[in-house]
């Protein structure tokens, strides 16, 4: 079954069909990208219950990166190039998912032995361009799609 141009878009879960590019060889039609089998359903999974936001994504890939770090939440904004009231909502949800720790005014990475290596799978699938597309475009499905609830 192809999908024309007219018709790129994730199904009901958000998983399938992504975007596609129109071209001669199939008749214009587009090439449709399964999320799934890009990402597989680990990494899909964690985008859709951690990363509410691109700024929820530049928050996990700088803790990844600086495991080590413990900063307050000015000291993470001017690190990060935004404004306190920007991160604050994010590093809250990042605290609710187990995935930083909140405590005395600073912000640290501790996730579980599970959760590291979720948010290692994650970041992996960042460093490799066709993986990186698919998860810049769940993450702004999930963002125009709004809360969740999970």
């Amino acid at each position: 079954m192809g999908y024309t141009s007219d018709q790129r878009g994730f199904d009901d879960v958000g998983r399938n069909p992504v975007w596609g590019n129109t071209g001669d060889d199939d008749g214009g039609t587009a090439r449709v990208y399964d999320l799934e089998g890009v990402l597989g359903p680990r990494v899909i999974d964690f985008v859709e219950h951690h990363v509410q936001s691109l700024l929820a994504w530049d928050i996990l890939v700088f803790f990844y990166r600086n495991p080590d770090a413990v900063l307050d939440v000015p000291g993470l904004a001017s690190r990060l190039g935004r404004r306190v009231d920007e991160i604050e909502p994010e590093i809250d949800e990042l605290c609710d998912g187990q995935i930083l720790q909140c405590a005395g005014g600073l912000v640290r990475y501790r996730p579980s032995p599970e959760m590291r290596d979720c948010v290692t799978d994650f970041v992996e699938a960042c460093q490799d361009r066709g993986r990186r597309l698919a998860l810049i475009a769940l993450v702004l499905h999930r963002i125009g799609r709004g809360p969740t609830g999970v």
